[in-house]
């Protein structure tokens, strides 16, 4: 345990006796964060509450202590009436307090505080022990519905001691439907599900994971599975007594894996030939056939363009497009990942000459590209310690600015000859903390430091594209996951922590060894994925799938983005846009950056590409987009085209054969035994001639406005 350590407190002149006493650092800041006290709502807001701040979560120590000994002259202790001191009668409402009620007068809390105070007030000493981690336990734990369990949280320091601070420690589930906590750290089991107990004490956090079986009977549907995916999925249905649904039908799986791995729309022959042919490995080969074709290169070049914020409004005209086209030459050539996070890191020169540079022409700072290359290549949310202690995780200010100090010797030097700039390495740059203002060491996130020697950037580029380091291989197989699932194994997708742990671990860490193993290759994870028979699932939930979908027991229709949709648009109306600036014929897959001129991307939650955030695109509906679709010219006009879709089949085909095409070029399937009905219906009421024209654009305008259509599924 934590020992009491001798001090002595100096009051004006005089010395108060040594005597042993409650520390600051690891006796009373704890208890101030625990009551919430420096918590963001209260003094730990940006300017404090009631003119008295304190460090958000209590990380620095040496400051709450001023704050409080000192601060109004030290009216916030009373070293000759202990018990008149403002910091105990204000929470214990002796007198008025706007934060309520903290702790009753002679509680456990107050007679800490008041002990501290009659003692002497110990300040935080160098030599007191430092915080290194936190322990939960139990660590992983399975249990019935009402079942309950007691968590202990351990702090262990940099002497070797150990406390028990479960007392202390600021405990919550984190998914509070299938699990509660009492105030006397009891878990108690609600329903079935997935739920994490996070404990937090002094800036360290460890999380408990907690299983809840549903108690259904599961017999897994005759479920065979098609890779290691499958069978990792299905130990986790087993476990938690979930079934999955049927397995999706041919057109079904064709729409959804050529939307996930080129962005655009089968063809009916296509189609009808798929679903026609019997062999057993037509999936796999069709996944193949995807990966090869020129649409998979610009659709992913498009994902890439999102992830590295490749745009004119930044980086300038011409470093743009090169960026653009040495991401589209690494998607073509299959470049390792790896490798292309290496070259972006490492760039130097002109972004004529050297297209990855452009990359560092939206960062500014030494700052910004620390949270740029943290958020894209390691899924890590590292902005939250630049002013303080990260809220929910372990990094510090240290981590951050460490971090950013592999930037520091980058600069960008005028160019006369290009008319831009080059960007270069300075002879000299550092970083240095804003609290110390000391220098800070170029050093990898709660990791090694390294000297300024040479490029820094080199010690970074090797340590994130090791084959051990997890975070490069983490943050990408779980990023395409999300894409080809609909959600990450960890929610948000850039949002990887430990207190954010995965749905189902076991398929993380399966996924970064096997994209490890094989060098880094992006074509090699999205394979797996989309053979997975976990990915060719139905969409329509089963009776019993959570609803949540956490444990994949059904596909998740997700709405096609703002490209996507208007690349089916124009498929299924036949008709094409053309771009300022740009050849007739581009495709909005192909477009290079959200600087091209577009209402309907823009209205429907095309990136602009200015913060490194997944969030930055949005694929939230909303009732603009809904009348764009029901009224704008911009669609009518396409229905209605002199060349497009319905003029050409009325003209070549019978109305009949003209409404199943339709359905093949939207839904990507013929209408059913019902559908097919009601058309019939709508073109017998209308002569032939315009008005049996006019069905056909009714039937299309439908379609196109239904959510088959607007979702993958």
């Amino acid at each position: 345990m934590i020992r009491s350590y001798v001090t002595v407190f100096c009051l004006g002149a005089g010395l108060l006796p040594a005597q042993s006493a409650p520390g600051f650092r690891n006796d009373i800041q704890p208890v101030l964060t625990k009551l919430g006290c420096n918590s963001g709502a209260c003094h730990g807001s940006q300017y404090g509450r009631g003119g008295f701040k304190l460090s958000l979560l209590g990380f620095d120590a040496e400051a709450d202590y001023e704050a409080i000994v000192k601060d109004l002259k030290g009216r916030r202790v009373d070293l000759e009436s202990p018990a008149e001191s403002l910091i105990l009668r204000k929470p214990s409402m002796a007198i008025p307090h706007g934060g309520g009620r903290r702790f009753a007068a002679n509680s456990a809390t107050y007679n800490m505080l008041l002990s501290w105070i009659s003692s002497g007030v110990r300040p935080p000493l160098a030599a007191d022990p430092m915080l290194v981690s936190v322990d939960i336990a139990p660590a992983a734990q399975t249990l019935a519905a009402g079942q309950r369990i007691g968590i202990r949280a351990t702090a262990r320091y940099n002497d070797g001691s150990t406390r028990d601070v479960t007392a202390l420690a600021r405990l919550e589930v984190l998914n509070d439907s299938v699990a509660e906590i009492s105030p006397d750290a009891v878990v108690t089991a609600k329903a079935g599900g997935r739920a994490a107990v996070l404990a937090r004490y002094m800036g360290r956090s460890a999380v408990a994971n907690l299983l809840v079986p549903y108690a259904h009977p599961t017999s897994l549907n005759g479920f065979q599975p098609n890779n290691y995916i499958d069978e990792i999925v299905a130990g986790k249905w087993k476990q938690l007594g979930l079934e999955p649904t049927r397995l999706s039908t041919d057109a079904q799986f064709l729409r959804r894996v050529s939307l996930d791995l080129s962005g655009v729309l089968p063809k009916e022959e296509e189609i009808r030939a798929f679903v026609a042919d019997t062999s057993a490995d037509k999936r796999a080969r069709m996944i193949d056939r995807l990966l090869d074709r020129p649409e998979y290169i610009d659709f992913w070049t498009l994902r890439w363009g999102d992830l590295l914020r490749v745009t004119r409004n930044g980086m300038g005209e011409k470093a743009m497009w090169n960026f653009h086209r040495w991401l589209n030459r690494s998607m073509r050539e299959n470049r390792p990942v790896d490798e292309m996070v290496r070259e972006i890191l490492l760039a130097r020169g002109q972004p004529n000459s050297q297209d990855a540079a452009a990359f560092y022409r939206m960062t500014r700072s030494p700052e910004e590209a620390a949270e740029a290359v943290s958020i894209a290549f390691m899924g890590l949310r590292l902005g939250c310690a630049k002013c303080h202690q990260h809220p929910f995780e372990k990094w510090s200010q240290a981590d951050y600015y460490g971090l950013a100090a592999f930037f520091a010797r980058i600069d960008s030097k005028p160019d006369s000859d290009y008319g831009g700039s080059t960007l270069r390495l300075k002879p000299t740059g550092f970083v240095r903390h804003p609290k110390t203002q000391q220098v800070v060491r170029p050093a990898i996130p709660d990791g090694d430091n390294f000297p300024y020697e040479g490029d820094p950037r080199r010690q970074l580029a090797a340590w994130l594209t090791g084959k051990s380091n997890p975070w490069l291989a983490r943050n990408f197989v779980n990023r395409y996951w999300g894409y080809m699932m609909g959600r990450g194994l960890i929610e948000p997708m850039d949002d990887i922590r430990d207190t954010n742990p995965a749905s189902i671990p076991e398929v993380l860490q399966a996924l970064e060894k096997d994209f490890r193993d094989h060098g880094f290759d992006q074509k090699h994870m999205l394979r797996t994925i989309a053979n997975s028979r976990v990915y060719q699932l139905d969409s329509t939930p089963g009776e019993q799938s959570p609803r949540d979908n956490m444990f994949y027991t059904y596909y998740a229709p997700k709405r096609l983005g703002a490209e996507q949709l208007l690349d089916a648009l124009t498929t299924a109306t036949n008709t094409q846009e053309k771009y300022p600036g740009l050849p007739q014929g581009i495709r909005p897959i192909q477009l290079p950056d959200p600087e091209v001129t577009s209402e309907f991307l823009d209205t429907f939650g095309r990136p602009r590409r200015l913060v490194p955030c997944e969030c930055s695109r949005s694929n939230e509906s909303n009732v603009t987009q809904a009348l764009h679709l029901m009224n704008s010219d911009f669609v009518q006009d396409k229905i209605a085209s002199p060349g497009g879709r319905v003029a050409n089949l009325f003209a070549l085909v019978p109305t009949d054969q003209a409404v199943v095409n339709l359905y093949y070029a939207t839904v990507s399937r013929p209408p059913s035994e019902t559908e097919t009905l009601a058309a019939d219906a709508l073109i017998r009421q209308r002569p032939e001639g315009p008005a049996r024209k006019k069905v056909l654009e009714d039937v299309l305008w439908t379609l196109l406005n239904s959510r088959e259509f607007l979702f993958n599924h």
